[in-house]
């Protein structure tokens, strides 16, 4: 088997309060590039929190992430946040789409952040949202796209870049479930054909069905 993509290492996040809570509990394990996989538990179970820490978005208290064999967990809030630039996509329930900006303004937005030229941020983000069936609403801002609209284009924004790993919380959440079937097909064949990687956190049964692989939580802990 190929060397793993990421690689968790004992990792656990406590937050101090009247009491220290461990949100996730001493976890070991490895993804490799190209699976479908999703992270569940019910809500409280920690997956979120372990999402975030295989995104850089937050810190273990304990143990680290590896990403290719390179430690992550551990760097700067610069260094984090180009990382995060460079190698990883995020998909959130939210969509967080920027309301002043067109929708494909909202996906060369990571290309703007890297610097590149504005030839080539434009001409990517259009073909990028020609992938997930919306070039014909490239000049529309999200108040005038559905939610399921929205939601791809946050897909879209999210692979422009070619990431390592597409990070995606609770991504169907807010879609009534004919919308959220679609966008699982459409994050199938970007997985199938295209090569992308997806790691969702997820209680619903919808993605939890599609994922090729499951890793089940409960109060921070992996699940037999």
């Amino acid at each position: 088997m190929s060397e793993p993509l990421i690689e968790v290492r004992g990792v656990s996040k406590v937050y101090d309060g009247n009491s220290k809570v461990a949100a996730v509990n001493s976890l070991s394990l490895e993804f490799h590039a190209g699976e479908f996989s999703a992270i569940a538990g019910p809500s409280g179970s920690g997956k979120t929190t372990l999402l975030n820490i295989i995104g850089t978005l937050d810190r273990p208290t304990h143990g680290e992430v590896r990403y290719e064999g390179r430690r992550v967990s551990h760097l700067s809030r610069e260094e984090a946040a180009n990382f995060r630039l460079r190698s990883l996509g995020f998909v959130f329930q939210a969509y967080n789409l920027i309301p002043v900006l067109t929708a494909v303004e909202n996906v060369e937005y990571p290309l703007v952040l890297q610097g590149a030229p504005k030839g080539e941020r434009r001409s990517r983000a259009l073909e990028t949202l020609a992938w997930v069936g919306l070039e014909q609403f490239a000049s529309r801002r999200p108040d005038h796209l559905s939610g399921g609209q929205q939601q791809r284009v946050a897909v879209a924004r999210s692979i422009v870049h070619r990431p390592m790993v597409v990070l995606a919380d609770e991504p169907t959440a807010n879609l009534d479930s004919k919308t959220a079937a679609s966008l699982l097909d459409l994050m199938e064949a970007l997985n199938r054909e295209r090569g992308v990687t997806f790691l969702f956190s997820s209680h619903d049964s919808a993605v939890l069905s599609r994922a090729r692989r499951t890793v089940h939580m409960r109060d921070g802990k992996l699940m037999p």
